[in-house]
């Protein structure tokens, strides 16, 4: 993918560069061209320092590769009715704005752009330092080959990323989500950051500190993805290396088909279905030592690994034919009559894993207790009798501490819940998740 795909830069009229460089600074409001605009009286060439405090009208293009351009608060440099272009092309070109700029297109081939007040533009190239500190609007497309930075508000179509770039603020669309962005460099969203993409591509390296809503995700063969936070998405098909230590809620699938390791910090909700399998090479293999928790139905055509830390909870089919390693423990809701509790099983299961829905079941029995309905719309029963019932969300967050026979889930999102039953003297007879619809 080329930098023309995201990046057209048209017609640039370069001026001359002046012999020496003069600091020009706004007199009065009026076109960049026009000499009675500055002071001293004449036309700012590029080389030239220009300073920038009132309302200029951008009426050419320029190449800069000495010199700079500041514009100050309350200042402005808006590209007239044909829009115009900005190249810095030096490396001692500078571009600083702390004010209202306006153009359809910056190329940034060397030197540095600093927008700390309010940017549009339609079209952006950056092979150097990028750096935003306030809102970028209205951008088309984008194509990063040098550092990015932002460190507040990015509105965007489209983004290809080939080298750095660093999200400490809000990337999203022009109005909601971001249509399209691929990554093949180092891509950061930091801790307090967010990204909201509908679809979104990584074949480099991609860490996920903040928080990041994704409807169609591919993480691509060469991809390596890391998330330590919040990770929200459609559906999701991993070709390559994903490591997950914190949350992610999914609407509906995952499809793993090289190396996913959810660790023992990882929780994973999803709502539909979960499918481990290569077809070609036979390589998927997806470690849990977290929670994995299915609405759905899950199924294994090659490798799951997991240690005791692990689970599985699924709401309907489970099928294996493939391999399923460790102490993790399984947990379907409709388990198959007899050991191993799954469904469909043609494949090899190792003896250590546990099936906490068959043994849940029967100590539940012999405790007196019984959960129904499960799933739930709202009310759910628990015993026949009163008793200390704590009820925690996907989050771990207790929302409900009562002594009562029956919970009310009826104004809690969909989604899965732990219920924990505990003595007078808060020991846990047991513990159990409920479904809610």
């Amino acid at each position: 993918m080329t930098k023309n795909y995201f990046f057209t830069f048209l017609a640039l009229f370069i001026l001359s560069f002046s012999t020496s460089a003069t600091t020009y600074t706004s007199a009065q409001n009026g076109n960049w061209m026009d000499f009675m605009t500055w002071s001293p009286f004449g036309v700012p060439l590029p080389g030239d320092i220009v300073v920038i405090d009132h309302a200029v009208i951008m009426d050419t293009s320029f190449a800069y590769s000495t010199g700079s351009i500041t514009v100050n608060s309350g200042g402005s440099l808006i590209n007239d009715s044909f829009g115009r272009d900005l190249w810095l092309n030096g490396a001692s070109a500078q571009f600083q704005s702390t004010g209202v700029v306006t153009l359809r297109s910056i190329l940034v081939s060397s030197g540095a752009f600093t927008n700390s007040g309010t940017l549009n533009v339609k079209r952006v190239a950056n092979y150097s330092t990028f750096i935003n500190n306030n809102s970028m609007l209205g951008v088309d497309s984008m194509y990063n080959d040098g550092e990015f930075y932002n460190h507040w508000s990015l509105r965007i179509m489209t983004f290809f990323n080939n080298n750095t770039m660093n999200n400490y603020g809000t990337i999203q669309g022009l109005i909601n989500v971001v249509d399209s962005m691929w990554n093949e460099g180092t891509f950061i969203n930091d801790i307090g950051a967010i990204l909201k993409a509908d679809s979104a591509t990584n074949n480099g390296v991609f860490t996920n500190d903040g928080a990041i809503e994704y409807f169609q995700f591919t993480n691509y063969v060469n991809g390596v993805f890391t998330n330590n936070n919040s990770l929200s998405f459609d559906d999701i098909t991993n070709l390559g290396d994903f490591t997950n230590n914190g949350n992610m809620i999914g609407a509906h699938s995952m499809w793993n088909v090289e190396d996913f390791d959810n660790s023992s910090t990882g929780q994973i909700t999803l709502t539909t279905s979960f499918l481990n399998a290569d077809s070609l090479a036979n390589t998927a293999v997806f470690n849990n030592d977290g929670s994995f928790d299915i609405g759905d139905s899950f199924y294994n055509f090659n490798d799951i690994t997991g240690g005791s830390t692990g689970s599985f909870t699924m709401q309907d089919t489970s099928y294996n034919s493939g391999t399923m390693a460790g102490s993790f423990e399984f947990c379907d809701a409709t388990p198959a009559s007899s050991s191993p509790y799954v469904d469909i099983n043609l494949g090899t299961i190792d003896p250590l894993i546990t099936y906490c829905t068959n043994v849940g079941v029967n100590e539940n029995k012999l405790l007196g207790f019984t959960i129904y309905p499960n799933p739930t719309y709202g009310l759910t029963n628990i015993g026949r009798t009163n008793q200390y019932i704590e009820v925690y969300n996907i989050e771990g967050k207790k929302i409900i501490d009562e002594y009562n026979n029956q919970i009310n889930l009826e104004n809690y999102q969909s989604g899965i819940y732990y219920i924990v039953v505990k003595d007078k003297s808060g020991n846990p007879l047991f513990k159990e998740k409920v479904v809610k619809n």
